[in-house]
């Protein structure tokens, strides 16, 4: 059995660490987290520690893992043997210590799709977005998700100043998007056929014509 030890570390940020998986031959697993996140890093211990245990592998550390949306790095802690949680930073240049982004990112798109009766199929940051002039400004926006190959998220987000010339739309990785764009990255888990439009107000459907194939 796996329990969770809970550190605060300040007025703001926890440390939960598990306590239990090194009896199975596996080292304990920490995470570091604003203090409102605390379920969801319990959440994410709790399904790393159900990987462990079920597939029999190990976690080395500079191994990564993917957990909804973002992409974490295990690196062994400056004392003990504990395995530290790192993450992409915003713009996926470089693995930071800590949880934020991936909690986060997991507990709004889980409650988005919640909200809307949807699958939870979030893409994976290196995926491609097709986005129009004025999204990575902050312009209001609106996205469609159809199906897509592998190397592409399936949205195309666009603002009021694209005026339908393709050649005018550009290919940014998912993660450039939501480094951007923060607002958006809550919606990007709902999966194809799903639309948003925040031209006015928050509004956001499910469209059975992005489903058909194109002719």
């Amino acid at each position: 059995m796996v329990d969770f030890v809970k550190v605060q570390q300040s007025d703001h940020r926890f440390t939960v660490c598990t306590e239990g998986l090194k009896a199975s031959g596996h080292s304990e697993i920490s995470i570091d987290f604003e203090a409102r996140l605390i379920e969801e890093a319990e959440r994410f211990l709790e399904f790393a520690s159900n990987y462990l245990l079920s597939s029999g592998k190990q976690i080395k550390p500079g191994e990564t893992m993917a957990y909804g949306y973002w992409l974490v790095k295990f690196q062994e802690a400056e004392q003990g043997d504990c395995l530290e949680t790192w993450e992409y930073s915003a713009d996926a240049s470089t693995f930071v210590k800590g949880g934020d982004l991936t909690l986060g990112y997991w507990r709004d798109q889980h409650f988005v799709c919640h909200q809307h009766k949807a699958a939870f199929s979030p893409p994976r940051p290196d995926e491609l977005t097709v986005v129009s002039a004025g999204v990575l400004k902050g312009l209001p926006a609106q996205g469609i998700r159809y199906p897509s190959p592998d190397h592409m998220s399936g949205w195309w987000i666009t603002t009021d100043l694209y005026d339908g010339n393709i050649k005018s739309l550009r290919h940014e990785h998912t993660y450039h998007v939501t480094a951007a764009r923060p607002d958006l990255a809550r919606y990007l888990a709902l999966p194809d056929g799903f639309r948003f439009n925040f031209s006015v107000a928050e509004k956001v459907w499910f469209d059975e014509k992005a489903l058909e194939p194109a002719t």
